[in-house]
Order: structure tokens, then C-alpha cells, then sequence
């Protein structure tokens, strides 16, 4: 009988405990009514019941002045920019560039500058115009530098100076260099040999 006994006794307490945490529940997640607004004897009603037409000659309305602009002596004091000196710059010999260099970036690119060689990309970013016909002494990376998975054949079409395959590579891979026929695979890692 004790066993009985105990046993209703635990299922009683199991049931206060799981009804009391359920009562907590609903207290705790229990919506609050929002606050109402309503009017009292010091407060007007929010609208009116009756309508009735604004006369627009009865308002005093000013306009108010305009937001004076800067004073002219803030232009003054910025410092005047320096016109670069004829006899320095003169001095330096332009980069020739091959005409048929020129010639492709012009048909590759609409917004190619021939007179710092640069185009500007969809992206907005001013980039130097790579192209086959490129010397490599005008390319910025050397082909000693660069690191590459290697592989049989290294640069024997670059070697060879096949027009057709640098054009075919040229057309397939962005970031092709014909000094060392390699390309930066999309993916990342090493640079490869293009085949």
C-alpha cells in the first residue's frame, strides 16, 4: 500500500509541477492590451466631426530667408595646384606602343585610352590594357617571377610565338601572359600552362 501510495503521491506533485510551469507560461507569453487613447476633459478629441475649410488668408505665414552660402575667401585659402613643369616632363620620352597593340585594345575595349593605355571596366576600375601584340618589357609581372604549376612543354608555344595560340588563349583566359603562356585558373592556386 505504501508503494500505491507513493506512486500517487509522485504523479500528484509531477502534475502540480507541469500545471504550474504551464500557468507560468501563459502569464509570461499573455499579450498585454495596448493603451488606448482617450480623450479627457483637458485633452480635445484627436479629429473633428465636423469638417470645415481652411481659409488660407486668415494664416500668418512667413517665409523664412534662404541659408546664406559660404563666404567666398574659403575657395581662396585652399592651395593653388601646380601646373607640372614643361621642361621636366618634356624631357621624358613617351611609351611607344606597337600600332597593332593599339589597334586591338581599341576594338576590345570602348572606353580604351590609347595615351595611358588603360580602359575602364564594367566595374568602374581603371585597368592597363594587356594584349597579345604587348612586348614583355611593357607587362607588368616578369615571367621569372611568376610561380606556376608546370608541366610538359613549358612555354613552348610562347617560345614559338605562335600568333593563333596566343590569340586562343588570349580569348579564353583573362589573366593570360604570353611571356610564360600561363593563366590564373578562375579557382585560384598556382598559375598554369595554357595548352
Amino acid at each position: 500500500m505504501k508503494a500505491f501510495l507513493g506512486l500517487v503521491c509522485g504523479f500528484v506533485l509531477t502534475l502540480a509541477v507541469f500545471g504550474s510551469g504551464l500557468v507560468f507560461a501563459a502569464w509570461l507569453l499573455a499579450a498585454k492590451p495596448a493603451r488606448e487613447a482617450r480623450p479627457t476633459v483637458s485633452v480635445a478629441e484627436l479629429w473633428t466631426k465636423k469638417a470645415r475649410p481652411v481659409d488660407k488668408a486668415a494664416q500668418n505665414l512667413e517665409r523664412v530667408p534662404a541659408e546664406q552660402p559660404a563666404p567666398a575667401d574659403i575657395a581662396a585659402k585652399q592651395p593653388a595646384k601646380q601646373q607640372p613643369d614643361p621642361t621636366v616632363t618634356g624631357a621624358i620620352a613617351p611609351a611607344e606602343l606597337p600600332p597593332p597593340h593599339l589597334a586591338w585594345c581599341a576594338n576590345r575595349y570602348r572606353s580604351y585610352n590609347p595615351d595611358d593605355n588603360s580602359y575602364r571596366s564594367y566595374s568602374g576600375q581603371q585597368r592597363t590594357c594587356v594584349s597579345p601584340y604587348l612586348a614583355a618589357d611593357h607587362t607588368a609581372p616578369r615571367a621569372a617571377e611568376a610561380s606556376y604549376a608546370e608541366g610538359p612543354g613549358l612555354g613552348a608555344y610562347a617560345a614559338a610565338g605562335d600568333d593563333d595560340h596566343v590569340a586562343s588563349c588570349f580569348s579564353r583566359y583573362r589573366s593570360y601572359r604570353p611571356e610564360d603562356n600561363s593563366y590564373q585558373p578562375y579557382s585560384g592556386g598556382p598559375r598554369r600552362q595554357c595548352e
